[in-house]
């Protein structure tokens, strides 16, 4: 099963390094937008801009803004 690897940005690149197996590429966005949307709720500032997939490879597949109230 592929590994996908979830980063967090907020000025910075917070990186996952363990990743989270998932069977599709679809699912692994899907992941993101979930997290995506729960940082909105949990953090009131702007500073956490995007949640960006990776392959265990390190190529960047997808990526989605956090937008705060949406």
């Amino acid at each position: 099963m592929p590994k996908f690897h979830f980063e967090i940005v907020d000025g910075y690149t917070i990186e996952d390094p363990h990743g989270t197996d998932l069977p599709t590429e679809a699912q692994a966005k899907t992941l993101a937008n979930e997290i995506a949307r729960q940082i909105a709720i949990d953090i009131e500032d702007a500073s956490v801009t995007d949640v960006v997939v990776k392959t265990d490879q390190g190529e960047e597949i997808y990526k989605t803004s956090v937008r705060n109230g949406e």
